[in-house]
């Protein structure tokens, strides 16, 4: 990095810069131009890269000497320095090990991330108003209190052991993401999610039904967790999302019209194990990825026209008849038990890729792949003879 320092200080600025009509590009020629300037610049970038990150703790903090080129703090151990002790340019503040109210946090921090230790209750004002993106840690547990949060916040996470009601208007209406720990398990009641949330993340143990009308207008990503396994009711999902991703035991039969049309990337987890009547999956769906355990037959017209990836899980072993896969398929990957014979005109003439796992031991028949295919994988164990042109 030194040697790449130097030979960038070393470069000359192009001598058009000193007669240019951009009073900036007059400034940097007549600086870069300098060698005393420039030799300062050098060493306050080294200085930089050196110290911009630090771990620190009382009292070797206040004997640190470069506190000025600190954006990163990573704080050990109460108290914390006076507002106006911290670095002037610092940006990103972790504090382990504590677990007192911080109340003498500057202006400047847009990233706050609080240790395993810290649960206290955070009040108003407390919380600086540059804050973009605040981070408790596992044993946090208390009730956020309404106006706690700053306006800035557009990304908050809780730890493993939050566990309270959100109640109305207690998160900011500017949080774009929120992903809630393992521990969360409480009814989300409609109005308490801010309007702007775009991102949803669920921890490992929630299982409560979706309200309709619970789940803001804006959200396009859903993640639930592994103990998620609820009933999706007709219109309890927003109709804008893209993306939903269901955890390890959801194992529910899917309503007709319950997924919304806007859905692009639908997964499931490991145990679901339900039929997909035709109609079920929303006609926008370009991405669907089933679970270990899924092991249903495919009916004809059941997956949507426009589908580019489809990836079934090790359990799958279905016959697939001719025109049960969408035109549109380029993607194809099946899973380990998969071992049945590819009858003729079953790929889609659009296929690419096509992925068999180490339990596919059928011969390939001629004319049973498609002209459009680039990338062909078996599993390790198979053994069959793949003639040069299987078209």
């Amino acid at each position: 990095m030194d040697e790449l320092l130097s030979s960038l200080i070393k470069f000359r600025v192009n001598e058009e810069l000193k007669n240019s009509i951009n009073i900036s590009d007059r400034l940097l020629y007549i600086v870069w131009n300098n060698i005393f300037l420039r030799n300062k610049i050098h060493k306050h970038i080294l200085l930089f890269i050196e110290h911009s990150v630090v771990d620190l703790g009382i009292p070797y903090y206040y004997l640190f000497k470069y506190k000025s080129y600190i954006t990163t703090l990573k704080w050990f151990g109460d108290p914390l320095p006076d507002k106006n002790d911290f670095p002037p340019f610092l940006t990103h503040l972790y504090l382990y090990r504590f677990n007192m109210l911080p109340t003498t946090l500057p202006n400047t921090i847009t990233t706050l991330t609080f240790g395993n230790n810290f649960n206290q209750i955070i009040t108003p004002n407390t919380l600086p108003n540059s804050l973009t993106t605040l981070t408790f840690g596992r044993y946090y547990n208390q009730v956020v209190i309404p106006d706690s949060l700053p306006n800035s916040l557009t990304t908050l996470t809780f730890g493993d052991c939050f566990n309270r009601v959100i109640e109305f208007k207690s998160l900011p209406n500017t949080i774009t993401t929120l992903t809630f720990g393992h521990e969360f398990d409480q009814i989300i009641t409609p109005d308490t999610l801010p309007n702007s949330l775009t991102t949803l993340t669920f921890g490992r143990y929630y299982n409560q039904a979706v309200i309709p009308g619970s789940l803001p207008n804006s959200l396009t990503t859903l993640t639930f967790g592994d103990c998620f396994n609820r009933v999706i009711a007709f219109r309890s999902l927003p109709n804008i999302l893209t993306t939903l991703t269901f955890g390890h035991e959801f194992d529910q039969k899917l309503l007709p019209g319950s997924l919304p049309n806007s859905l692009t990337i639908l997964t499931f987890g490991y145990s679901f194990n339900q039929e997909v009547p035709p109609g079920t999956l929303p006609n926008n769906l370009t991405t669907l990825t089933f679970g270990n355990n899924f092991n249903q037959a495919i009916l004809p017209d059941s997956l949507p026209n426009g589908l580019t990836t489809l990836t079934f899980g090790d359990c799958f072993n279905q016959v697939v008849l001719p025109n049960t896969f969408p035109n549109s398929l380029t993607t194809l990957t099946f899973g380990y038990s998969f071992n049945q014979a590819v009858l003729p005109y079953t790929l889609p003439n659009n296929l690419t890729t096509l992925t068999f796992g180490n339990g596919f031991k059928q011969a390939v028949l001629p004319y049973t792949l498609p002209n459009s295919l680039t990338t062909l994988t078996f599993g390790r164990d198979y053994d069959q003879v793949v003639l040069p042109d299987l078209q």
